[in-house]
């Protein structure tokens, strides 16, 4: 571990977990800073090292100075001399000149030499003693604490130390030789060991002023930068004493003193804090928890920085973004029992829910809907989505070995195909609900499962409680599908669609013991996440205001309705006046009729949400009906179809179908038209047109001569309107594979 030497300012090495050279009872004693990153930038390893250098050529890997002392003791009476005259050049950096005069003095009253001429250092000098630099304009710094090179933060801090009479101090943004990949890992998986090893640490705030109330509400102090950061979670918990600073280096008191307004600004139990309980008492989403609202400038941090917290050891792999976080839970879930790291969504409120007077419904409609792409994962993105783990506590072995005959093993394999593991689950039914969601004075409950395929709904039971339900085990709305090779069951999570959208269902000791026999102790593989190059679209381009919308008619589409339906198709912007530069227009013909599409989009919101609306007509070749000169003016029997969308934008949305028939033909055109999100506010078109019996649905009727004029209605030549609208922001009806409809259960 390099250290900085407080007397010297040169780099030492030193073992914090071997014994100090002189007391053999006691460890290498050392302090260490805490301390947020300035937006200039710190004083690297290496810009220190060069300064370093000017006051001691020898500064690398040297090992603590008592070795000099103990060289002068065992110096004989013939190369005493010698040694008196480099004592000055050799302690320059860390005695005053009277300091060297009164050493010199001792050493010759010691040995029994001549004491040396006393000599008056002129300006030019560098140093004192025989060894003279070359005639300087101004004087050198005396030692490398005047040199106005060395960053202040560096200075005070080994003041403060050396104060203190701490004769070494470590600081990350110095210490650490950041060109060095291995040093760096070493250092970051070393991070939370070297903290706690450390016999004080100065937490260092820039942006707090000395002297106010820092127990207020609302003051510099609860504000601070520091208590924000994700580096400074380990910082604050590891030290069993931290020492909080003002700005101006002044002491502002302890963790210790500040315990109070330090747990209710971290929300971190005080029993963390000061040590009263390890941190393997606390569930694992509780100590995610603790990191939910702070932030890192590298993505990866995020996980970096709560490798000591969870006693884990990983490479780092600075350029892998989220997926270290990613690894991270996949080695706290090997390495540590605990189900809560999969209790992270939202919890079904705490009975009686409290029904609406107005709401005269007799029975509660619920649907069960799974996660888009992003989400479709039990391991979440980020500590973010842990703000709630709080109320997450660890649940009794032996209790829940009394509610589950056969408990799950706690084995979680890496595989090829996921992470392979046991789950204790029971099938998804209107009575499991039923019984999970007491006292909401309805009826009934009936639900709705997606019509996707291949899927079967159930509750993960999971070995974790509430802190609102004692004594509940907590279910997990899951579903799972059978891989396309292999056979293999792959779980995924979901959420129940009511008045809100729980996750989580408490389950009560009687509802395991009624479940029992339903319960299914299934093998289950979490999947890997899917790889960069086989995601459509990116999280970035999903999550980026509009500034206007585009429809994009690839070739594709346009061979496909030319050689499979006969139609020439063209997407155009029409000549409309500049007040409407939103509209695009889609034409479709071929012999007998023309079918015009034309689209006109609405943003709101900055950009956020957005609403496409299509008006279609179709008229005969014979006689062509033009559409509006102006576009989106309402006539009360004109209908549209329609699109809406919120951040984040779905890469698909649903299509929409019209169905428009001739009159005494017996057939209909069906023409559907979808979007699929390519990224900044760009949609492909999607268009089919096809032909069928006539059907007994509503129809838009061929404008023209067919039958005599008087057989032509007003109506006949307005557009049909269908909607179709997404889910709310992180939500999905199409339980994330982009199939519609649901069937009921």
């Amino acid at each position: 571990m390099r250290v900085i030497d407080t007397e010297t300012g040169q780099f030492v090495e030193i073992d914090p977990e071997t014994t100090d050279e002189y007391d053999k009872t006691q460890k290498t004693v050392f302090a260490i800073l805490s301390h947020t990153w300035d937006t200039g930038g710190e004083q690297t390893y290496e810009e220190l090292k060069k300064i370093q250098q000017r006051y001691h050529p020898r500064s690398e890997s040297q090992t603590p100075p008592s070795e000099d002392c103990a060289n002068v003791a065992e110096t004989d009476g013939a190369t005493s001399p010698t040694l008196v005259r480099a004592l000055p050049t050799a302690l320059v950096g860390r005695l005053t000149e009277s300091e060297v005069e009164a050493l010199l003095r001792l050493v010759a009253e010691t040995f029994g030499l001549p004491l040396p001429a006393p000599s008056t250092p002129s300006p030019s000098d560098a140093s004192y003693g025989p060894v003279q630099g070359p005639p300087l304009s101004k004087p050198s710094p005396r030692s490398i604490w005047e040199d106005p090179k060395l960053s202040p933060k560096i200075r005070n801090a080994c003041r403060v130390a050396r104060t203190n009479g701490y004769r070494y101090i470590w600081i990350d943004s110095c210490c650490i030789d950041k060109s060095s990949s291995s040093e760096l890992s070493e250092a970051i998986n070393s991070m939370y060991k070297w903290y706690g090893l450390a016999k004080v640490c100065y937490a260092y705030l820039a942006d707090v002023p000395p002297g106010k109330d820092h127990h207020a509400t609302g003051s510099a102090f609860c504000e601070s930068r520091w208590f924000h950061r994700g580096w400074t979670l380990q910082e604050l918990i590891a030290p069993l004493e931290v020492e909080f600073l003002s700005n101006d280096w002044a002491p502002i008191g302890s963790k210790h003193t500040l315990v109070n307004s330090i747990e209710s600004l971290t929300k971190i139990d005080y029993k963390a804090l000061l040590h009263v309980e390890p941190l393997d008492k606390f569930s694992v989403a509780q100590r995610l928890s603790w990191a939910a609202e702070r932030e890192t400038t590298r993505v990866e941090d995020a996980a970096y920085a709560l490798l000591g917290i969870f006693d884990i050891n990983m490479p780092t792999l600075y350029g892998e973004g989220g997926r270290a976080f990613r690894r991270l839970q996949e080695q706290i879930i090997q390495r540590i029992p605990d189900q809560s790291l999969f209790a992270w969504r939202d919890i079904c409120p705490a009975p009686p829910w409290h029904r609406d007077p107005k709401n005269t419904l007799t029975s509660l409609p619920l649907q069960c809907l799974g996660y888009d792409d992003e989400e479709r994962d039990f391991f979440p993105q980020s500590p973010w989505h842990f703000k709630h783990g709080n109320s997450m506590r660890i649940f009794r072995q032996d209790t829940t070995t009394q509610l589950l005959s056969s408990p799950s093993l706690d084995e979680y394999i890496s595989t090829p195909y996921g992470i392979r593991t046991q789950l204790q689950m029971i099938p998804l039914t209107q009575g499991l609900l039923q019984c999970a969601v007491p006292g909401y004075g309805y009826e009934d409950i009936q639900v709705s499962l997606g019509s996707e395929e291949g899927r079967r709904w159930y509750l993960a039971i999971l070995q974790c409680e509430h802190v609102k339900h004692p004594g509940h085990l907590l279910g997990r709305v899951c579903y799972t599908t059978i891989s396309e090779s292999g056979g293999r069951t792959i779980i995924y999570p979901g959420y129940v669609l009511g008045h809100n959208y729980p996750d989580l269902f408490p389950l009560s000791p009687r509802a395991i013991k009624h479940f029992h026999q339903q319960t299914e102790l299934k093998s289950v593989y979490i999947p890997h996440p899917r790889s960069s190059a086989a995601l459509p679209v990116s999280s970035h381009l999903r999550s980026q205001p509009y500034t206007t919308i585009k429809l994009v008619l690839l070739r594709e589409t346009c061979d496909a309705l030319r050689s499979g339906r006969g139609y020439l198709a063209d997407l155009s912007d029409p000549d409309l006046p500049p007040d409407h530069p939103t509209t695009q227009r889609l034409t479709l013909s071929n012999d007998e009729h023309t079918i015009v599409v034309e689209f006109q989009h609405t943003l709101q919101y900055g950009g956020t949400q957005f609403t496409i609306e299509a008006e279609v007509k179709i008229s005969a070749r014979a006689s062509r009906v033009q559409l509006d000169s102006a576009p989106g003016s309402n006539r009360e029997d004109r209908y549209t179809m329609s699109w809406e969308g919120s951040l984040r934008w779905y890469t698909e949305i649903d299509h929409e179908r019209v169905d428009l028939s001739s009159a005494g033909a017996g057939r209909t055109l069906t023409m559907d038209l979808g979007l699929d999100f390519v990224g900044c506010g760009y949609y492909f078109l999607r268009v089919d047109v096809l032909r069928e019996e006539l059907s007994a649905c509503r129809a838009v009727e061929l404008e023209g001569d067919k039958g005599g004029e008087g057989q032509r209605h007003e109506a006949d030549d307005s557009p049909l309107r269908t909607s179709g609208i997404e889910e709310p922001v992180g939500r999905e009806q199409e339980g994330g594979d982009g199939m519609p409809g649901n069937v009921e259960v």
